[in-house]
């Protein structure tokens, strides 16, 4: 496994969803949950032996959301990396061939990676 090579993969990936779900989603940021913020810090914890620490901020639902997204690395979150709500409701971005063939481009390419 090249470490380098998969943070790298999941940076991309997280370049190419995160605009998705803070501006082309009907409800930005509403996919986001506690549940997944756990999720990410087992598996933070267990694969790349980082402890991530919730940041409380009054009025923040989630321990790692910010105003403009997740502050978690992409590669320590790998659900959240990935997830659209097109990709999770259609298999695909309506209207956006492109971006969805870079979509799976890149998650094959980080699949392959592991």
């Amino acid at each position: 496994m090249n470490m380098k090579r998969i943070i790298k993969l999941y940076k991309q990936m997280a370049d190419l969803t995160a605009p998705e779900c803070a501006t082309n989603c009907r409800c930005p940021y509403s996919c986001c949950d506690r549940m997944y913020c756990n999720e990410a810090r087992v598996w933070a914890k267990k694969k790349w032996n980082v402890d991530l620490s919730p940041l409380y901020i009054e009025g923040q639902r989630l321990p790692f959301m910010r105003e403009g997204g997740c502050v978690v690395e992409p590669h320590l979150r790998p659900t959240c990396t990935v997830h659209t709500c097109a990709i999770n409701g259609f298999g695909f971005k309506p209207k956006d061939p492109k971006w969805t063939k870079k979509y799976f481009r890149l998650r094959a390419s980080m699949i392959q990676e592991i």
